[in-house]
């Protein structure tokens, strides 16, 4: 089932998705030719508060009863392919995989496999999905990954021209509040657009770091801290919420 998505930010189309299986999540609309783009919600999972419902992560203190039937729901919603993950390290490592499976240390996945699910866990920092014509790449970018430039290393280790980058939920200048000198940082390295005093908005620095590198960017517009009824948001729930999933499957075009 499928519906449209209002959301308070300016942002590129969005359509909200039930899964067969209940698994809720929102994609750009129209969805990029060669590849689908899920950003999974916290709606449709099993797992009890404060991890309401479909956290994917053990690590935050849920039932890990809980989380392996919310996985389980996702993999039904991808389409029972295979996937592959990463330990996020907050960093800028970017690592090439073309099988199912872990695949170590990094904060970004890339491949040319069709068929084959990468994925990010994330509760405000910015999930960004790249489509090219030849491969497609998943990004987790906190602050550490945004000020480092990883979306544009991820982009510019794929092959093949014609790159577009969608930009997920994720928490948003009017919820984000950082310190003077971290401010200070990014409007050096991305111009002093993208913050406002101290609000620091991430999706723009990550926006002009992809334009940097050749990319178009769709932004959806959504934000975590404003949505905590639709998205996990570890600053506005803290100390205790879940992790949404973030997903793109290269498919035949």
């Amino acid at each position: 089932m499928r519906a449209h998505l209002t959301q308070p930010h300016d942002g590129a189309p969005a359509a909200h998705h039930t899964a067969a299986g209940g698994a809720v999540y929102v994609s750009p609309h129209p969805e990029p030719e060669g590849a689908r783009v899920m950003f999974f919600t916290r709606l449709g999972g099993v797992s009890q508060p404060p991890f309401d419902a479909l956290n994917v992560s053990v690590k935050v203190g849920d039932d890990p009863d809980a989380v392996a039937e919310n996985i389980s729901m996702i993999h039904e919603a991808v389409g029972g392919v295979p996937s592959a993950w990463v330990k996020q390290v907050a960093g800028d490592g970017v690592a090439r995989v073309s099988e199912g499976g872990f695949a170590g240390e990094a904060d970004a996945l890339v491949t040319s496999e069709e068929g084959l699910c990468l994925n990010v866990a994330v509760a405000d920092c910015v999930p960004v999905a790249l489509v090219g014509e030849d491969e497609v790449a998943m990004v987790h970018s906190g602050w550490r990954g945004s000020l480092s430039g990883i979306s544009g290393k991820a982009a510019r280790r794929m092959s093949g021209d014609a790159k577009r980058a969608y930009i997920g939920p994720c928490i948003r200048g009017c919820c984000y509040e950082v310190s003077r000198e971290l401010a200070d940082a990014f409007a050096r390295a991305f111009g002093e657009d993208v913050v406002s005093g101290r609000h620091l908005s991430l999706p723009g620095a990550i926006r002009v770091d992809l334009e940097r590198a050749g990319v178009e960017v769709v932004d959806l517009g959504l934000c975590t801290g404003c949505r905590p009824d639709l998205f996990f948001s570890h600053r506005k729930e803290k100390p205790l919420t879940g992790r949404n999933l973030a997903s793109v499957v290269k498919v035949a075009r």
